[in-house]
Parts: C-alpha cells; structure tokens; sequence
C-alpha cells in the first residue's frame, strides 16, 4: 500500500481522501450526532482546529449523491468512509450514509474591511450553493414565482432581505424534490461577525446574520438537523435564543471535545506513521496544552500538520491571524491598566483565575474583563482549566497553552508598547543599567520615562478623572498600574533572566524578583509603595517603608536560599502622581 503524505491547508475531505492524505480519523462525530436528538447544534473551537474540515465529511457523509449532480460527484460516496471508524460502530450509522439532500455555506472567507465587501462574499457563496442544487430548476416542483426568486439569487440580482430568505427558501425546495427533510451545515458563522466589529459594520452583519438563521432555522419543517460551526457563541441581539436555543457545545463542554483538534494519543499515531517519534517533545512544548471539556488535552492541528508537512522549517508559530492580533491589542487596552498587566501575568506563569462566560459579547471586550478573557480562551490564546464554582458562576484557570501562542504575546505586548509609547529604545537602557548594577542612572531613566510617557488617563477611568477618585480608590488604581508598568517593561526585553511577581520568599511576598540565570550575577528585589496624591506621606517615608518590609519579612534570605544568589540587591521604590523615589539596600 502506498504511504500515505501529509496535506496542508486542504479542509475538503474528499479531497484528502482521494489524495492519499493523512487523516485524522474524526468519523465518529457522524455518531455523535447521530445519537443526540438535538435539532440545531452549535459547536465553538478556535479556528483552524478542523472545522471545516468536519463539515465537508458531515456533508460527504449525509448528503444524497443526486445533490451533487452538477459537481461531477454523484457517484457514491461510501468508499471515502472505508476503515474508518463510523463504519465499524453498527449498521445503523452506515445506513444514514447519502440519505438527505444537505445545504452548505461556508462563511470562512467573509471577512472583508467593509460591509460591501463582506456582503457580496456572503451574497457569492449563496449564489454558488444555490447554483449547485440547479436540477431543481429544472423540475416542475417550484412555482413561477419561487423559479424568479431562485434564478435572482444565482443571477446575483436579489435585494438583500431575500438573500436572508436563502436557508429556508432552498430546504423547502430540497424537501419537496427528494421528500426528505434536510441537513444543514453552516461553518463558521462568526468569521463575518468578528470582521464586522473590527471594521465597523457590527450592526448590519448582525442583523443579516440573525435574520437569516433564525428564518432558517426556527420552526423549519423542512429541517431535518442543523449544524452550525464558529469560534464562539455570540450573545448579541438574541441572535440564537430566537430559534429556541440551539445546543451549544463549547471548548468548556463535555460534548465533542475530542472531534476537534489532535488528540495525545492521535498526535503519537501520526509521529510514529512518520517517523518523527522523536520530535514528540518539541510538538508538545509548541503546539500542545488546549484544554476541551475539562479534562480533555488538544494539540493545535493545523501547526501539527505545518510541522510534519516540512521539518526543516523548525519550530515556530504557524498560527497567527492579524484580526486576533487586534482584539488581543484591545483586550491589553483595558483602561491600559489590566490588561497589560494580567497578560504579563500570564507570560510569567503566574495564577490567574476568573470566571469565563460561554456567551461573548463584543461591545465588553473592551470594558469587561471577563468578556475580554472569555473571547481569548474560546478564540484558542488561552487555555481555561481547574473548573470551581465559588458563586453561582464557574471560574476557571487561565494560562497560556503552549510556545507558540506565548510568542504571539511577547510579539504583540512588545509592538503594543512600542506603538503606545514609542518606548522601546528607553526600556532597554532601564534593564541595562540595572543589569549593569547603575542604579542611579536605573533611577534617572525611571523618572524620565514616567514623566515623558505616563498619563493619568493611562492610570485613571476614561470618564473619571484621577486626581477626582477617592483616596481608596486611586491607591487601588495605582497599586495595578505601577505594579503592572514595570513587570511589562521586564517583560519586554528578552534575556537570560527571568521575572518572577507576587511570589512567596522569606516571610511574604516581594512585588517583583529580578533573577538572573547564572547564579553569579545579582538578583534584584523590587518592592513598591504608593500612595495616592491626596495622601499625607511624603515619598522618603514611602521609599523607606518599603525597604523596610525588604528587611523585615526577610526577602532576601528566602531568595537567596531558593536560588542561591549570592549577590542580591534590594530596591524599595516610592510612587506619589509621577513621582518617583528610590532607595537600594541589602
């Protein structure tokens, strides 16, 4: 039998097959939905983690050949399901093999900068489908008026509001023809969405897409089961509770959490089919540690397959898109505060946890942390696990999945700041000096940078402002910002060091640790105190309190002891407005 080769960037599944391409045998979501009752499912994974790739075998599967008629694909399908599981599971799921007429749209490339754009893709790929099932014309079950209807849409010449009709119009039709109600497969169905907020026509694709689906879907006689694939389940304009709810399977639910993506065991098939069982610990490292269900871990797919298609190009991110890239940007620009600070958090291994919500809706990105958070963790840049319920919401823990997202973060945190600040240069002249043991000249270029860079808008509320907030709450404002500014200038420069925040040592919990990875350098220890321009203390006092709180909760001892430093400088710095002070020890 001839070798089988590793296809990139194929998402048909025919295609695969009769290439000779590897597959990942995922035949048993066909079961799965087989089995449920379930009417209209919604299922959410990141993209590129094989949706489409599943919604092509949905449709090869299920799909009457006679549907196929003007794709030169009418012959029966069955050989493209050999050996593969959904075969051996019963005579049962073998008998739904080419027993429904099918509607596919795949929405995938509807993301243009404007609404006219997006449309007319939208408008195409209808077009295209409806053009595809063209034996209807020319039977006699459509009346005179739905032929004019049916030829609009594939003359491209229908307004808008009957482009929303599509869903519904074409099953009808396709129950009357075969007399069997009809799958439906939309794939992602949110790609438009997102394009739609990042370019400003949120409004209308909402409203087209709502329209649209809900006719399709609500009360449909002509439905037999409705499959929809997206990134994440948008909770804007009851867009999905106005067809009853569909069934929504999300990366934090039970159902189908290993249909999508590679599994552990299924990544350790495909490098022994190849002959790569020795790069297993690189393709973990890279491109393992997502999360499904709660317990279920997930290699990216498409970076697993980039890998092994070619070796030699190494390790390194596969998976990138620019429009995340934005929306991290603006998840990072909350009020400039915590953001910044909770994905350097993330970067340097520290817990973060918070509740995750399994609906999204885009407008709180930018205000709601948890929105914010929750958008990351279903668009696949973190990974959410350690599932509690303290309230009556669950929260989870977030963490960066593998290397290959981390370097997403370090590439966006670090032209972030660069954009924002135009500080790139001056931030690696602060970690010299203090690489270089100048901590005058560390100081000096501190309060440069604070005074020609820091804004009270970047510490304080867009509609409020700071010097305005009580005494509690500014000191509440400043403890995030000054804490989250200088871990995210440590973040920045890349060294052989690494930063350590809030972790225990001696007696507490100094506010950042500076730690070489060669023990014969210095470590530093940096503890902050601020208070608020309204407080009475005077930035001495401030400076030496902190020192203070160094000496007696013994930081230095409980570093020295962890890591064996010998060397070990301790900083205690004072923050008032921009004002800064700065006193060494230890």
């Amino acid at each position: 039998m001839q070798k089988k080769q590793v296809l990139q960037g194929i998402d048909n599944f025919k295609e695969i097959i009769d290439s000779n391409g590897y597959y990942v045998d995922k035949t048993l979501l066909i079961k799965d939905l087989i089995d449920i009752p379930d009417k209209i499912i919604l299922i959410t994974r990141p993209r590129r983690f094989g949706k489409t790739l599943n919604m092509s075998m949905l449709k090869y599967f299920f799909e009457i050949p006679q549907c196929r008629r003007y794709d030169m694909e009418e012959e029966d399908m069955s050989y493209l399901f050999e050996d593969l599981a959904i075969v051996k599971v019963g005579e049962r799921y073998k008998e739904e093999l080419g027993k429904y007429p099918a509607v596919y749209l795949t929405l995938k490339n509807a993301k243009q900068d404007s609404w006219e754009g997006t449309l007319y893709n939208i408008k195409e790929t209808i077009a295209l489908e409806y053009e595809r099932h063209r034996y209807l014309l020319e039977s006699d079950i459509l009346t005179n008026i739905e032929r004019k209807k049916y030829n609009e849409i594939i003359n491209r010449e229908a307004s808008v509001y009957e482009y929303t009709d599509v869903i519904m119009n074409l099953t009808h039709y396709l129950k009357r023809y075969f007399k069997k109600s009809c799958i439906v497969l939309i794939d992602e169905y949110d790609t438009p969405i997102q394009a739609g907020y990042i370019n400003g026509y949120f409004k209308e694709i909402i409203e087209f897409q709502k329209s649209m689906l809900v006719k399709g879907f609500k009360d449909n006689k002509a439905l037999k089961q409705g499959v929809v694939t997206g990134i994440m389940k948008v909770a804007q304009e009851s867009i999905f509770s106005d067809f009853n709810n569909p069934t929504v399977c999300t990366v934090l639910m039970h159902e189908h959490k290993d249909k999508f993506g590679f599994t552990q065991a299924e990544v350790e098939q495909m490098a022994e089919y190849f002959g790569l069982t020795s790069h297993l610990e690189g393709i973990k490292k890279w491109y393992n540690g997502y999360i499904f269900g709660t317990d279920t871990v997930i290699y990216n797919p498409w970076s697993v397959i980039k890998y092994m298609y070619n070796i030699h190009n190494g390790f390194k991110p596969y998976w990138i898109n620019t429009s995340d890239n934005r929306i991290i940007k603006e998840v990072m620009n909350l009020d400039k505060v915590e953001g910044r600070e909770v994905v350097t958090k993330l970067l340097n291994g520290e817990e973060v946890r918070t509740e995750i919500e399994e609906n999204v809706i885009y407008q709180s990105i930018k205000t709601n942390p948890n929105a914010a958070w929750s958008f990351l963790v279903h668009a696949g840049y973190l990974k959410a696990y350690d599932r509690f319920a303290p309230h009556l919401k669950f929260e989870y823990k977030l963490e960066i999945p593998n290397l290959e997202v981390r370097t997403i973060y370090e590439e966006m945190i670090r032209t972030y700041l660069k954009e924002e600040t135009s500080i790139a240069e001056d931030v690696q002249m602060i970690v010299e000096s203090l690489l270089e043991n100048d901590i005058e000249k560390f100081e000096r270029l501190l309060k440069e940078l604070y005074l020609g860079q820091v804004s009270y808008n970047d510490v304080g509320d867009k509609k409020q402002s700071l010097e305005n907030l009580k005494e509690t709450d500014q000191n509440k404002k400043y403890e995030s910002f000054h804490h989250g500014f200088i871990l995210g200038l440590f973040t920045l420069i890349s060294g052989d060091f690494r930063i350590e925040s809030n972790k225990e040592y001696g007696l507490g919990n100094p506010d950042i640790v500076f730690i070489p990875n060669d023990k014969n350098k210095t470590a530093y220890i940096f503890e902050f105190k601020w208070e608020s321009t309204k407080g009475s203390k005077s930035l001495d006092i401030l400076a030496n309190d902190a020192v203070k709180q160094i000496r007696d909760k013994k930081y230095k001892e409980g570093v020295q002891a962890v890591h064996g430093h010998e060397d070990v400088v301790c900083i205690g710095i004072a923050f008032k407005g921009k004002e800064i002070k700065m006193i060494k020890t230890c």
